[in-house]
Formats: structure tokens, sequence, C-alpha cells
């Protein structure tokens, strides 16, 4: 039940409070106090830390805050050092440092930074009983509140005046007066929420499995944990098998697998088949949890073990009987084991996932559904169809509930899946709404204001859609379409009003000649203009043409392939044109099906970063629709110098490109251009003996590939028609310099065939372009 009631001075009068912390300590629920900065050295922080101290042996307490030099930080450290309280200190800049750390109170000055990558990450560190302190500015100074992430949310020319704060507002609405949080405000006065009902008791029932060693199962925390070593034991005996873990973060799924690994490798029956265990995910210090659960596991059973750490980071476990070792996804697909152990796969894009399932028949895969890094649900549904077509009834899903540090039915758990949107889903479709042709829909722009104040179940579906359909979505990401001026959506609704595709749209561009002298020196912002003055610096002047980036685009998953992703394009290019702006355009990953997509909706390849996503292996592509017969100028010169730098790329950054995306990427060449063979020396001279057959490819190839620059430089209707596989041919051995084997084993023919195809190719471009 809620209570309201003046604000008094110190915590000694404030009985409903004192009585919800003691309450929550005993429950092992952890409780959210908001506290209004006019309130810092009244003694409020003091007592709640005081509070964590008498229930707490030797109390572990975080301080985060910006800067330690900010003044609310110092007041704050003031308070607590004159108390003689202990805190451990951190930047928000460092959090993520803290990943894999319990502790038993934070306090959070969220006055000049709070991220919701922040607020997500830090919160679940704190255990069951322990308090959550924010302190910021009180609900009537929201208008006011500038963070940092504020100020990037920015790019020129928008001022801080046009932030609006609706992830804020919301915030509030959802926290004042909520279960589990107290609101303390010196001009509003005290709102007590109240605590839930007591949580079901905690400990381990279930009864252990016979065939790993009972010290391991001893150091499982929970019924699940037990079970999930249970189901191991049931699958280590089949050849082909995956077991996949769903949990929300918090769950020990982390621990478990590390549980597991111990088992396999401790297993005296399993020793020679698990003696290579690869264990993968986005980044290393994911699986910090995963080898020290391992560790502890033999440790158990007196195994003597050897670790090896890369950055300060473990990477390796060995012992006399098998070896458990890290690699990042992509390596990670051509690692040999026995058995693989993948965390947060939810985090790694699906056709790297594919690839994991093809390599390694023997696998776990483990993944955090509704979590600060995003993408769970994407993972579900796209993967998890995958393998259950291919493993059927050896595929095993477990799903675990119970937390680790805290009660079930935490409400600061609650609190915090609601306002970061964790849990969101997109719609649950009908059957006559899965019939429904995209022209049956209405196109239109989602009101902010309404979204995130009073349209709760479309907000719910636009972000559960965006997190299903992309691989990695972040709190940050909510607040910055909720905050930016420059930021806007777009959707397709149904006739029942429900989000069948979305856009997440950036306006960029209309750039001074002042702010284009120094665009590489903006905040984030006009991503494309910057990339194309990064790479073309003569053709800078693109910035100063006006245009909409696609952030995102999502489609629900019921409707894929249904055209409800283009027609959402097509109409957005449509009210562009209508509204004066010069172009459309997008970056992603480059990958032959994504290429495929945006290149039939009108787009062209401007630009590719040179090196690939350490997670998803792709190399970042910035594609544009012009608009405008000025954009369409400015495309086709600037494609030509992507094609050029491409082209000369392709022996050096992107030497091992697929060939698939490299030649899609070639093939987009818009406008009239016809580029002429530049030969130096006695080139040409050496491609005639080639063309009369007195020297071999090998003798000539540096000729050659005056050829070939010249014909892939060339717009595309200006360009020989040749097939596709001669124009695969050209890519991989003259302008990639594989090997014959190797482009025969690409192009699935012998080499001996492809060696006559490239004499009868190179016969053609030399009648065309010479």
């Amino acid at each position: 039940m809620l209570e309201v009631r003046q604000a008094p001075k110190m915590l000694e009068t404030l009985p409903e409070v004192r009585d919800q912390l003691e309450g929550a300590s005993r429950l092992g629920y952890r409780i959210l106090i908001y506290l209004a900065r006019s309130y810092i050295g009244r003694g409020i922080l003091r007592d709640v830390m005081m509070h964590v101290a008498r229930t707490r042996r030797n109390p572990s307490i975080l301080l985060a805050y910006r800067e330690p030099d900010d003044d609310t930080a110092k007041r704050l450290l003031r308070e607590l050092r004159d108390a003689e309280i202990e805190v451990s200190e951190k930047r928000y800049d460092d959090a993520e440092e803290l990943l894999g750390t319990t502790w038993d109170g934070l306090i959070m000055d969220v006055n000049y930074q709070m991220r919701p990558n922040d607020l997500g990450m830090l919160v679940e560190l704190v255990r069951g009983g322990g308090p959550i302190v924010m302190i910021g500015p009180s609900r009537r100074e929201l208008d006011r509140w500038l963070t940092d992430f504020h100020r990037k949310c920015l790019t020129p020319p928008f001022e801080s005046e046009g932030i609006v704060k609706r992830f804020e507002k919301r915030m509030f609405a959802k926290t004042i007066g909520r279960v589990g949080v107290i609101y303390l405000d010196p001009d509003e006065g005290v709102f007590v929420g109240g605590l839930p009902p007591p949580p079901p008791p905690k400990g381990v029932t279930e009864s252990y499995g016979v065939l790993f060693p009972r010290e391991i199962y001893k150091l499982c925390i929970t019924n699940e944990q037990v079970l999930i070593l249970k189901l191991l034991e049931y699958l280590v005996s089949k050849r082909r098998w995956a077991l996949v873990l769903k949990a929300n973060r918090g769950r020990g799924k982390s621990a478990a697998l590390g549980l597991a690994a111990a088992c396999l490798i401790a297993g005296r029956k399993l020793r020679r088949r698990f003696r290579d265990i690869l264990v993968t995910s986005p980044e290393p210090e994911n699986v910090k949890m995963v080898f020290e659960y391992a560790s502890k596991g033999l440790d158990r059973l007196e195994i003597d073990y050897d670790l090896f750490e890369r950055g300060g980071v473990v990477v390796e476990l060995r012992s006399k009987f098998a070896r458990m070792f890290y690699r990042r996804p992509m390596p990670a697909l051509n690692a040999n084991a026995d058995i693989a152990l993948v965390d947060e796969a939810a985090g790694i894009p699906v056709p790297i996932l594919l690839g994991l399932k093809k390599r390694f028949p023997r696998a776990i895969y483990s993944s955090t559904i509704h979590g600060y890094e995003g993408a769970g649900r994407g993972f579900l549904v796209r993967f998890l169809g995958r393998l259950k077509r291919d493993f059927k009834h050896d595929l095993v899903e477990f799903e675990m509930i119970e937390p680790i540090r805290y009660s079930y039915g935490d409400p600061v758990e609650s609190w915090l899946y609601d306002i970061l949107l964790l849990d969101s889903e997109p719609a649950s479709l009908e059957e006559w709404e899965l019939r429904l042709r995209p022209e049956d829909c209405e196109y239109l722009e989602l009101d902010r204001d309404e979204l995130f104040a009073s349209r709760e179940d479309v907000l719910r579906q636009l972000i559960g859609l965006y997190v299903l359909t992309h691989y990695r979505n972040r709190p940050n990401d909510v607040a910055l379409l909720a905050d930016a001026p420059h930021h806007s959506i777009r959707a397709i609704i149904s006739p029942s009003g429900k989000i069948l595709s979305a856009l997440h749209l950036c306006l960029e561009g209309f750039l001074t000649d002042e702010l284009l002298d120094v665009i590489e020196t903006l905040p984030k912002g006009h991503m494309i203009p910057s990339v194309i003055a990064r790479y073309y610096p003569h053709l800078k002047g693109f910035g100063r043409l006006k245009g909409i980036r696609v952030v995102r685009v999502a489609v629900h998953p019921s409707i894929w392939n249904r055209g409800f992703g283009s027609y959402a394009l097509q109409r957005l290019c449509e009210e562009a044109e209508e509204n004066k702006l010069d172009w459309v355009g997008a970056g992603f990953g480059a990958s032959p099906q994504l290429l495929r997509f945006w290149f039939k909706n009108g787009f062209h390849p401007l630009a590719i970063g040179p090196i690939r996503n350490k997670v998803s292996g792709e190399f970042s592509v910035i594609v544009v629709r012009p608009l405008t017969e000025k954009a369409k100028r400015f495309v086709e010169e600037i494609g030509r110098e992507f094609r050029l730098r491409l082209i000369s790329g392709l022996s050096d950054p992107y030497f091992n490109m697929d060939m698939e995306t490299a030649w899609l990427l070639l093939s987009n060449a818009p406008g009239a251009y016809k580029a002429k063979p530049y030969f130096r020396g006695s080139q040409r001279m050496r491609l005639e003996s080639y063309l009369k057959e007195y020297v071999t490819y090998e003798g000539a190839s540096d000729s050659i590939k005056c050829l070939v620059e010249a014909h892939f430089l060339s717009s595309r209707r200006k360009r020989i028609g040749l097939s596709e596989k001669a124009e695969k041919l050209l890519i991989v051995k003259t302008l990639q310099g594989r090997a014959w084997d190797q482009a025969a084993k690409l192009l699935r023919d012998k080499p001996e065939n492809l060696i006559a195809l490239m004499r009868e190719t190179v016969v053609k471009l030399a009648e065309h372009y010479l």
C-alpha cells in the first residue's frame, strides 16, 4: 500500500522507511530509494548505509558517479566519510570492470550522468536485502536536467533545448509509488511503495545425479543448476545433441556452464570423449564466471590445473585430463573441440550461431533472454527454430527462473525490466493478420510524446520488434529514440493497431561550411556524411545535402519475406521526397542477404569499413538512395571512389572478404562511366602475349589486373556483359589473388575449367575496354 507524508529531515523520524529496509533485508528483496539531490548532506543517505552496516558483516558498498570531482559526488563522499562508512568508488565509464562482482549496497549519483546501460548493469550487481540509492534531480527539475548522455544525444545544428526527457519522465512515472520503491523529495514528500508478499523458500532439494561427482553437485546453489547437470548426464552418451539454457540475468547460468565443464573434465567415464572444450561468447569478459566455476569444481576434486590469461582475463584452463579454452565467435568457427559451450548466445549473430551448430554436433547454448545487452528474443525465434528442425528429439531446452543474488519476485528487478523495457515483446498476430498485404496497412509516424507517456502497449510492441530483429539492442538505444530531437519513428500498422514493421530514423546532413570544416571533430552523429568526408575528403560537400538515415528496420517475424520491409522503405522514400530531402541511407554489417535487400530497394554502396566487427565478423557498409539530381551526381562519383578503394583493398584489408559479398558490392554501380585500363611499362604487351597464349595467366597477371580493375570501376551499364561465375572468378583470382584450387573450391568447379574460363573472359574484356 502506498503511503505519502511530508518529508522530515532524518531517517529516525521515518519509521515506515526503516521498516521497509528491515523487511527487505528479512525477505531477501532489494529496495530502491530515489533521493532528490537537495537531500544530500541531510543524513538520509548516511542512515540508509548505516542500516547496511548493521545488517551485513563487512558490507561492500559501491558509489558510482560520473567523475570524482563532480560537486554532488564530493558532497556524497563527505557525508559518508563523516559517518565513517567505507565505500568503493567507480566511474560510470569504468563500470564494466564490475561485471561478476556482488555488492551489499549501491549508490548512484545520476546528477551529471545517467546512461540506461549503466543502470541495467549496476543495479543487477546488488544482492538481496541491499538498497539501491539513486541521487538526482527531483521530478520538478526534470526539464533542467542535462547529463553527458543527453549531450551525446545531440548533434549540430540541434541544441540542448531540443532534448525532450521522454525516457526520464516515463521512468519517474513508473518509479514513484511503486512496490519496492521509496521516493524522497523535500517538496513533494515521501512515497513508500511497500513490499511484495514473502518469496518461496530457497535451497536445494533436488536429488543429485549418478554420473558426475557429488562434490560438484554440492556447489549448485539452486535446484535448477542441479537439474542442468542431470540433463547433461542424460545427453553426454549421445553423439549429437544440443542443450539450450534460457534465463534472465542473475539466474546462475554461467556458473552452471562452468560446473558442467568441470564435470566433463573430471568425469572418469568421459575423459577421452571431451579432451578439448571450446568456450565462446561475444567478449572474453562474458565467460569469467564460466572459468571461475570450472576452477571451483576442479578444486573440490583436488584436480590440478593451470590457468592462462590474456589482457587480465582467463582464456584457457589446462589439466592433465582436458583443456578448456576461449575463442571469439568468428575464430571459434575454425576451432577444434569435442564440445562447444556458447555463453551469451543472443549476442552472437545468427549466421555465426548456425556455423557453430554445423561444426559442433554437441553443444550447450546459454543466453540471457531479457538482459540489458538486448537481443535475447531474436536468438530464441531465429536460431532456436533451426535447432529444433535439425536436432528434433536430441534438443533439450531448459529455462532458469530462480534468481541467485536475491529472492524470487524481487521488486527492483521488476522495476528495472519495466523502465528499460527489457521484457518487451512484439504483438501476437491473429490468423487473419498473417494474411495481410503491406498495402492493407497504414504507414505513419509514431508520436513519441504519446508513445512514451500513454501508449505503453505500442511502445512495448515497438521495442520488442527491434530486439527481435537486431542482435544488439541496449537500453541506451531506447533513451536515444525517446529523447534525441533528430530521431523519429515510422511504422506499418495493421488495421487492428498492431505494429508489423518499424523504422528508427535519424536526420543527417544539412551541414554548414563551418561544420563541414570540423566534421571529423563533431560529436557522434551525421554518420553517413562523416564517413564520406573521412574516405573521400574532396567530396565532403555531400554533407550539405539533407538526408535521413535508417538506424533500424524491423519486421514482425511472422510475416518475414512478405515485402513489409521493402514497403516501409518505399513509403519512407516517398515521404522524404515530399519533404525535399536529398537522400535516404543506412549503415549495417555487410552480408549477402542484407545487401540484396537494400540493393533491390534502390540503395547503392558508398563506403565500407576496413576492419571486421569482432562479434559478427562483418564489414560495416554505408548505402544511400539518392532522391534528387544533386544527390544522384554525388552518389555516382562517390560510388566510383568506393569501387576504386574496394578493388585495391581486395588484396589487403578485404583479402578474406567472402566472394558473394565482394561481387554484390562491385555489381551495384550506378551511372554511365566507362573506365580505361591503365597500363604501365610493358604491361599491355604482356597482356597481348597472354591473349596469343604465349604466356600463362601467372605470367601476365599484373596486366590482366589492369583490365579487371577497369571492368569493375565502370558503371554497370557500361560494362561488358559477363556471367556471374566469370565475374566472381575475376574477384577471387585476380583481385584477391587466391590459388586456383581455392578458387575452384569456392566456385565448385575444376581448376582446369576455371583456367579456360579466365582466358575466355580476358579476351572479352580486351575487346571491350581496349
